[in-house]
């Protein structure tokens, strides 16, 4: 192995595959473990461990076992293990304290108002009748979320305080979607817009890189429901510094020092920043490959590097100038629960689309979109220049639409 450093990497879907072969471009000794050996970093990594990455105390032994530079995961289920190791072996990385506000959606809100920043009123709850109990002290509308979990999953909005029906099949989806079993109630903060500014911060020792933020829209179909990314934001600087002073308190009050988070927030209509939520991991759904599309930087290689002590590359890309591309992705829902017929892609479109990703094919059953996992395909862009990407972003939902029979 040499001089190499060594990096433990935890889990093994494809997702964690992207960190494998950074890690490996980059000239460092990747060590992988994962609860199954049928998984796709198998081949690609140094060593492999079989070995729930949940189980704490096994991932520390492999790590001192391995004499490791680093740990790090983009899964957020992991996230908490990987502070762990960071913290018990004096890795780069961040306390599990830190994390653990980020995660919980209840200590967040908390967090929120430990730093003056606005945060609805809510409640954490794990049964049935803590929910009654404490529901009624809330504004309707309501939206209810699992409290640890990844994506939109479960999140619904209840409109009526009387429509207790709808409340109990909210809370028990949410609840089986909770990795804890525990579900997070708040006041619904209303959208102006059906846009939500959405993006990837990495930190690294106090230094922030904010090249990873998008405009995310919402389907005006289904609101809580992401649908499409366009790089670059569209934002005033005066709100961007806006955005970039309230992640920075947080940081600094949770002690997030390192590594590469993905914030989701927007103005309500008093023109407060409202963070709907920092997930302690990358963007998922293809974002750090936007983000290098979009800007040229590799965030995947930032963080393997960062992870294992060595900061020159962030260093560069810090001070780098870059030129930006205006890259949107679409992810293509149903409008109607039946059998895929195609996805329908207007002609004058096809000369922008670089990169088309199908997750169902003709023939497969579809539902209406209403989770992430409900998406069929994945469309990117390269629209050359603003006034062009803004005329399809603006209607795109016209330009593509998926047949169902």
């Amino acid at each position: 192995m040499g001089d190499k450093k060594k990096l433990l990497i935890l889990g093994g879907s494809p997702n964690q595959l992207r960190l494998v072969e950074a890690a490996i471009k980059a000239g460092i000794y990747t060590v992988v473990c994962n609860w199954s050996e049928d998984c796709a970093a198998r081949e690609a990594c140094d060593k492999f461990y079989t070995q729930n990455y949940l189980d704490k105390e096994q991932v520390l032994a492999i790590a001192k076992n391995e004499k490791v530079d680093g740990v790090i995961s983009n899964s957020e289920a992991a996230m908490l293990i990987v502070a762990y190791v960071a913290e018990q072996l004096g890795l780069p990385g961040n306390s599990v304290r830190g994390i653990e506000q980020l995660v919980s959606k209840t200590e967040f809100r908390q967090l929120q108002r430990n730093v003056g920043v606005y945060a609805p009123r809510n409640f954490e709850c794990g049964s049935w009748e803590e929910f009654e109990k404490q529901v009624g002290e809330l504004t309707f509308p309501i939206i209810i979320k699992p409290c640890e979990s990844s994506g939109t999953r479960g999140t619904t909005r209840v409109d009526s305080k009387e429509d207790k029906e709808s409340q109990r099949k909210a809370f028990e989806e949410c609840q089986h979607f909770s990795v804890n079993d525990r579900v997070s109630v708040e006041e619904f903060v209303e959208m102006p817009l059906l846009t939500v500014i959405d993006g990837d911060v990495f930190v690294c020792n106090g230094e922030y890189l904010w090249n990873g933020f998008f405009t995310c829209y919402r389907s005006r179909h289904a609101t809580m429901l992401p649908m499409m990314e366009s790089f670059p934001i569209v934002i005033s600087d005066k709100d961007f510094d806006v955005v970039k002073d309230h992640i920075k308190r947080i940081f600094a009050q949770a002690g997030i020092v390192h590594g590469q988070y993905n914030a989701e927030m927007y103005f309500t209509n008093t023109g407060e920043l409202f963070v709907i939520e920092i997930n302690a991991r990358q963007g998922g759904v293809n974002i750090p490959h936007l983000i290098e599309l979009h800007s040229g930087i590799d965030f995947d290689k930032l963080l393997v590097t960062t992870a294992v002590g060595d900061n020159s590359e962030f260093k560069k890309a810090l001070n780098a100038k870059h030129e930006i591309r205006y890259i949107t992705q679409f992810l293509v829902f149903s409008r109607s629960n039946g059998v895929l017929n195609h996805v329908e892609i207007q002609q004058e479109l096809m000369p922008y689309l670089i990169e088309r990703t199908d997750l169902k094919k003709p023939g497969d059953d579809v539902v209406v979109g209403m989770n992430a996992g409900d998406s069929i395909a994945r469309l990117v862009f390269d629209f050359k220049n603003f006034e062009t990407q803004q005329h399809y972003v603006n209607d795109i939902e016209s330009y593509v639409s998926a047949i169902v029979d």
